[in-house]
């Protein structure tokens, strides 16, 4: 089922637990706003900023496998991470340099990327995703699930 050839991601990671574990957000949607995909999980991160590239690579991996050929656009809270992405500022962090020269070239590959910032509030789905993987109590996945959903938000 197609529908059209714009795909948002909606990305997020939260803050390292200090146990180097992070939980990431993801969720992918039509142009119409209509949720096609989610995805969370815990991945490598010690600080916010390395939770919120990991939160990227993992919606641009989505995109590459299931969204071929689709323009995507990415929405983050992370205005650091946007500005990077846009050549508005660069990163002197080696962390983030290995994340940010993946993120570019995963960009490279889809072909059509645009990252945008917007407010906190616009993201609270990716945002919960990311806390309910770090550790939350598993009631988004429950309530999803009992919505009609996958345990991986696929349809």
């Amino acid at each position: 089922m197609s529908e059209g050839p714009l795909i948002l991601i909606q990305v997020d990671g939260t803050p390292g637990d200090g146990a180097g574990r992070a939980g990431v957000g993801v969720v992918v949607r039509a142009a119409t706003g209509r949720v096609l995909q989610w995805r969370c999980g815990c991945v490598a991160a010690q600080t916010n900023n390395e939770a919120e590239y990991e939160a990227l690579l993992l919606g641009l991996r989505l995109a590459l496998a299931r969204y071929r050929g689709r323009t995507v656009r990415c929405l983050s809270d992370s205005r650091l991470l946007v500005d990077q992405l846009n050549g508005r500022a660069v990163s002197r962090v080696a962390p983030l340099q290995r994340r940010y020269a993946e993120a570019v070239r995963l960009c490279g590959l889809i072909g059509q990327v645009e990252v945008v910032y917007v407010p906190r509030a616009v993201n609270q789905l990716a945002d919960a995703l990311a806390w309910e993987a770090l550790g939350g109590t598993r009631q988004l996945l429950r309530w999803a699930v009992g919505q009609g959903g996958s345990q991986d938000g696929t349809e």
